[in-house]
């Protein structure tokens, strides 16, 4: 059964509906005409007819084709339901042949999945390499200085404790206490690590330092976040203050110069956000700003998520 009739005013292909061509005919969507179904001829034995001359006074009759009415739309009662055509000279974009997305008619790369039209393959974006790592507050070295020259003062504190008061066992305890407290306050921080290969993985990584003992490393999932912040805040911690307690012990000059600096100074942070610059993750909170900002950029750049705050 023929399921197509072409208008044989403008040449519109129409759709027969499954109860077949109306007994009034098929009126085109466009042009208006009413069209019937062609009648299949019978076959005609071939015979040969003898030729006439067509008189050369002979004037052809054209036959006017009526005025096209204005083109049903979809909401019209005649409607069909058939699809319109889009005229050649409107049509911008073209469906990508890997992942069928839209794109510009003269695009060679799609931007969606990166496929390349011309050399039929996917295009493969080179990325320049990042690895860095930072030290929450003081770098390693300075922080293991630190402790030594605790520890010759350790050992000056226990050996006056021996031999003025004669008390061995509590010179001892006193000083392996010390030990302890020391190694925790100096040794206790965080390692930052960001890394992206050149296909573009990005990685955060943060490690944590106990009494200068690492205890494993954690990766952040920064692909369940929306941005990057950065800014200031106020306050100290525990451990700053447990090291002014520690240093008014021996001297007070040094205590009063670890509040000035370290207590009394703005802390900066750098952390992972959620929907609406909500803080969420935060991967630097320290006394340097320019870390914290150098920090801020990196994951920008490295991950590509938003930067909700200006540097």
């Amino acid at each position: 059964m023929q399921s197509t009739l072409t208008c044989r005013s403008c040449g519109t292909v129409l759709g027969i509906p499954k109860s077949g061509v109306p007994a009034t005919g098929l009126e085109c969507n466009w042009c208006g005409v009413v069209n019937q179904p062609e009648v299949p001829k019978p076959a005609v034995a071939k015979t040969t007819a003898p030729t006439t001359a067509k008189p050369s006074t002979a004037s052809s009759t054209k036959t006017a084709k009526p005025k096209a009415p204005p083109r049903k739309w979809a909401d019209d009662d005649e409607d069909d339901g058939l699809p319109y055509d889009i005229p050649a000279d409107e049509i911008t974009t073209k469906p990508c042949e890997a992942c069928q997305k839209e794109i510009g008619l003269d695009a060679v790369v799609c931007i969606h999945c990166g496929h390349d039209h011309r050399n039929k393959e996917k295009a493969e974006r080179v990325y320049s390499p990042i690895d860095k790592t930072w030290e929450q507050g003081w770098p390693f070295a300075r922080r293991m200085t630190v402790f030594l020259i605790c520890q010759v003062l350790n050992v000056m504190t226990m050996g006056v404790g021996i031999f003025a008061v004669d008390q061995v066992a509590a010179a001892t305890t006193a000083t392996l206490v010390y030990v302890f407290l020391q190694a925790f306050i100096l040794g206790t921080y965080p390692r930052l690590r960001i890394r992206r290969n050149k296909k573009g993985q990005a990685e955060i990584t943060n490690t944590w330092r106990v009494c200068f003992i690492p205890i494993g490393t954690r990766k952040v999932d920064w692909r369940s976040h929306e941005g990057v912040s950065y800014g200031v805040y106020d306050g100290a911690g525990v451990l700053d203050w447990c090291m002014f307690v520690l240093m008014l012990e021996f001297l007070i000059i040094p205590g009063i110069i670890w509040w000035w600096y370290v207590i009394r100074s703005d802390r900066f942070f750098t952390a992972l956000t959620l929907q609406n610059g909500a803080l969420e993750t935060y991967l630097y909170r320290g006394l340097r700003e320019d870390q914290a900002k150098e920090i801020t950029q990196t994951i920008t750049d490295a991950t590509g998520l938003k930067l909700n705050t200006p540097l």
